[in-house]
């Protein structure tokens, strides 16, 4: 699976309206319901409000990752959120977040999210792909960059 076969124009929100983590979580499941892809929050927005007070979503390095399983879902779905600014997520390293990720999966595939994460986690790590992102100005050209990430990559993959 691919970054970009989640992450898209249409679940990419550029840029966040939400100043706080709890704000940017609402945002995310309200986008997943203009998608189509859940009918209500209530249960994920509780859900996912009770992982966040046991474990802090934020990875450090400005990057933040919410993840649940939904009956509405029967595959992997993934919404990514970029905030200039930053939000405070209390992150250990005491930066704020520009970047945070939303996955939701059916019950059934419990760890898809895993895998997804790693290759996420690959990609932002590389600062430059990291200004690029922050730089971008619309979804497109978000797509755009992660894409040619992920070109670039199979290219070096191939080269092994």
């Amino acid at each position: 699976m691919k970054i970009s076969d989640k992450i898209n124009t249409k679940t990419i929100i550029l840029p966040l309206q939400s100043t706080c983590k709890y704000d940017v979580l609402q945002e995310l499941l309200n986008h997943c319901m203009l998608l189509d892809y859940l009918t209500s929050t209530e249960k994920l927005i509780s859900d996912l409000d009770e992982k966040e007070k046991k474990m802090n979503s934020a990875s450090g390095r400005g990057i933040a990752y919410h993840y649940n399983t939904s009956v509405e879902v029967d595959d992997m779905i993934a919404v990514l959120g970029i905030s200039k600014e930053g939000i405070d997520y209390d992150a250990s390293d005491g930066l704020s977040c520009n970047f945070i990720l939303l996955i939701l999966e059916p019950q059934s595939k419990e760890e898809s999210h895993r895998h997804f994460i790693h290759f996420f986690q690959d990609m932002i790590s590389d600062i430059s792909i990291k200004e690029k992102l922050l730089d971008a100005s619309t979804n497109v050209e978000i797509e755009q960059i992660i894409k040619a990430w992920e070109n670039q990559l199979s290219i070096d993959t191939e080269l092994l």
